[in-house]
């Protein structure tokens, strides 16, 4: 509680509010350009609101009140006042009110200034708190809208009204000709891009449409081989796939088909960049799983009912056998094992599926049954 004599002083500041708010806020407008924004009745208003409440706290009458802090940091957020100035404006009030204490007391109640100075520097930590608290919110709601916004533009993009297609794309800052990718990512990955790029977050993936103007096309294109995914030269870990050029915003819906099933030719669990085309016997069980899920059992129905650890081991070595070319040796190397038994392993597998390795035909039908049961969950 506010000694007596402070208390007597503040219901005595009480009654000049009008012209201490007028001096404050031509003071708060010298110190901080910028509040240039907020009209001079405005900031005068508000000056005089929040002397009345802390002179009617600090004089013992009422509680202090934050909601006018909270209600002033919320339009002066969307009138883009900085935070920091409008933390230094609160800063340069307090300072005006000690001085207005100072000024106004005689020598017996200058005495207790001091012992009551807290209170003042204590309401300025509960009002500076508040302007942070209320600030940050502002600025959530503001990105919140702002990302919703996006969204529905980018949304639009996939539609088939060409003219709010071109309309999306403007206001998203893209071409409506040019070089264009689509990329589709797992939701947790977050790679850089050295493009321009919109983005669109959705349950279990994002996507962002890519732009190449030429002179970038073509210092990728020179870059290596592998462009467009080195697009994601340095990708962080997850699944990517990329689609095709298109040269049309208006084909930006087909080519986000093409980057989905890019990325669903990627397996479960594994970490990888697949540009559209990469893997085609993968996106072509990814492009139909229900199909290709029923033909891989098929073919496989027999490995794929023996115990865990035989199927995972008959399964491992024939996904060895092919990623060496079909080489004994080099799957025996890969699995740490000896030829013979990569030959072993082989033998009960096309026993079990009634299909050989060394004949085109049925090795095709192994390895689309096998590459089926990577991509598909």
């Amino acid at each position: 509680m506010a000694h007596p004599d402070f208390a007597a002083l503040s219901r005595r500041l009480l009654g000049q509010v009008d012209p201490l708010a007028e001096r404050l806020a031509r003071r708060v407008r010298e110190a901080e350009a910028e509040l240039a924004v907020v009209p001079p009745e405005d900031l005068t208003a508000v000056c005089a609101l929040h002397l009345r409440g802390i002179y009617t706290h600090l004089a013992g009458e009422g509680p202090m009140e934050l909601e006018p802090v909270r209600a002033n940091a919320r339009r002066r957020a969307l009138q883009g006042v900085p935070l920091a100035a409008l933390l230094h404006s609160y800063r340069v009030g307090t300072l005006f009110i000690w001085e207005s204490f100072v000024a106004a007391a005689d020598e017996r109640v200058q005495a207790v200034l001091l012992e009551s100075v807290s209170e003042l520097w204590l309401g300025l930590e509960d009002y500076s708190e508040a302007v942070r608290s209320t600030y940050h919110e502002v600025e959530a709601e503001r990105e919140l809208r702002a990302r919703r916004d996006r969204d529905l533009l980018f949304d639009a993009l996939l539609g088939a009204d060409h003219a709010r297609i071109r309309e999306s794309a403007d206001a998203l800052g893209l071409p409506r000709q040019g070089r264009f990718h689509v990329l589709a990512a797992e939701s947790a990955a977050a790679p850089r891009l050295p493009v321009p790029a919109v983005w669109r977050e959705l349950p279990g993936e994002r996507l962002a449409v890519l732009w190449l103007d030429a002179p970038r096309a073509e210092a990728l294109r020179a870059a290596g081989p592998r462009f467009p995914a080195d697009l994601l030269a340095d990708p962080p870990p997850g699944r990517f796939g990329i689609s095709p050029p298109y040269t049309q915003i208006s084909q930006t819906a087909s080519a986000l088909r093409l980057a989905r099933l890019a990325l669903a030719s990627v397996p479960p669990g594994a970490d990888g960049v697949s540009r559209y085309g990469d893997r085609p016997v993968a996106t072509l069980a990814a492009s139909s799983p229900e199909t290709a899920g029923d033909l891989a059992r098929r073919v496989l129905g027999a490995v794929l009912d023996l115990p865990a650890e035989d199927r995972g081991t008959l399964l491992g070595t024939a996904h060895a056998w092919f990623a060496a070319g079909g080489s004994t040796a080099r799957a025996a190397g890969a699995l740490f094992c000896h030829r013979n038994t990569v030959r072993y392993r082989l033998a009960r597998m096309e026993s079990l599926t009634g299909r050989r390795f060394d004949d085109p035909r049925e090795a095709a039908e192994l390895f689309t049954a096998l590459e089926t049961l990577r991509v598909l969950p």
